[in-house]
């Protein structure tokens, strides 16, 4: 463990970008979609009055965290809800788009809901909150191995994940992306 763990998460890591479509310096093993989405909601810059955008069908833990930051620093919450039967993405994307004010900083967003298996169209929705100047975190917990998709396609500031949910990885292994103007 001492001599070859750092050169073997290094490895590993530059494994998982080349599938993940990213560069190997944009990505960082965690232990889960948690700790990946935590540390960044946890590690923006927040002042006081700030808002971020987020849905009620977004994973309990990341609402936690949020409400967190809403304590700690008086961010407001604005709180969506995914329609349920979409008759299109622009429906999705204009329910996240309705709650941007121009006070919001971070918009959170699920890739594939957790309790309804909705894939959003988060390439929509990345390319919306950008016009509007709002960083976006994708909430990759359900997605990555379970499809084909690159980060570098979705245009996301952010993108979480765990690797045991799809990729028969133990637990305790994630990863963290983050666009290379963020680092």
């Amino acid at each position: 463990m001492r001599t070859s763990r750092v050169e073997d998460k290094n490895r590993i890591a530059s494994k998982l970008a080349e599938m993940a479509g990213c560069a190997a310096d944009e990505l960082v093993i965690t232990r889960n979609a948690t700790e990946s989405l935590d540390t960044v909601i946890g590690g923006v810059h927040w002042k006081e009055g700030d808002e971020a955008v987020l849905a009620n069908q977004d994973y309990g833990a990341m609402r936690q965290m949020f409400k967190l930051v809403e304590k700690r620093y008086g961010v407001s919450q604005k709180i969506i809800d995914v329609p349920m039967f979409p008759k299109s993405d622009d429906e999705i994307v204009e329910a996240y788009a309705a709650a941007i004010t121009l006070k919001t900083k971070l918009l959170m967003v699920s890739h594939i809901i957790n309790i309804t298996g909705h894939i959003l169209p988060v390439r929509k929705i990345c390319d919306m909150a950008h016009a509007r100047g709002v960083e976006v975190l994708v909430d990759g917990a359900h997605a990555f191995g379970q499809f084909t998709f690159s980060i570098e396609d979705l245009d996301c500031d952010y993108y979480g994940t765990s690797l045991h949910k799809w990729l028969s990885v133990p637990l305790g292994a994630g990863f963290l992306y983050v666009k290379k103007r963020n680092i």
